[in-house]
């Protein structure tokens, strides 16, 4: 077997590709830096702290210095039986026929009317235990008995209704059964 002679390589030819061999992709070429900031973004940076300045210095102008109300509750006090039963009406838990019983002195006193289809106590005094002093008195002489006691004011009527004025004026109930 004799061997063919082959042609010299011709070192100048460039090799013919192989379409199964994958050629490796060039680097990106990058621009060279620039360490110099957009003048744009500077100034749209700087309208943007003179814009939140103005904001803020508005918001500050409008805020209130003096401290906030306490939201309206009931009133603790009242300064007759009228005024308690007047106040309950207003609020819904309505009380008919009101009548003073016995003598109302310096704004103190007692009531009766009708309420839920019962009959209502209505007390005002003047200081707290006059108040717990109505309730022992009460409570010691008969039963049932359901009150509602404030302040300086008492309430004492059906269980629901007398219940619901403790409620409407965030007082304390009181039942004795």
């Amino acid at each position: 077997m004799t061997e063919e002679p082959h042609e010299p390589l011709d070192h100048q030819d460039a090799p013919v590709p192989d379409p199964e061999a994958t050629v490796p992709l060039p680097p990106p070429v990058r621009p060279e830096p620039d360490h110099r900031p957009a003048r744009g973004l500077i100034a749209g940076l700087a309208a943007g702290v003179v814009l939140a300045g103005g904001v803020l210095a508005l918001l500050i102008g409008r805020i209130d210095r003096s401290p906030a109300e306490a939201a309206e509750g009931p009133p603790q006090r009242f300064t007759s039986p009228q005024a308690l039963v007047d106040y309950l009406d207003r609020r819904g838990l309505t009380c008919d026929a009101y009548e003073t019983v016995g003598d109302s002195r310096d704004g103190v006193g007692r009531g009766r009317c009708e309420a839920a289809g019962a009959s209502v106590g209505v007390g005002v005094y003047a200081i707290h235990s006059e108040v717990e002093a109505q309730w022992s008195s009460l409570a010691g002489s008969r039963e049932p008995l359901f009150m509602a006691l404030g302040e300086n004011w008492t309430v004492d009527g059906p269980a629901d209704w007398t219940k619901r004025v403790a409620d409407a004026l965030n007082a304390q109930y009181r039942a004795q059964a």
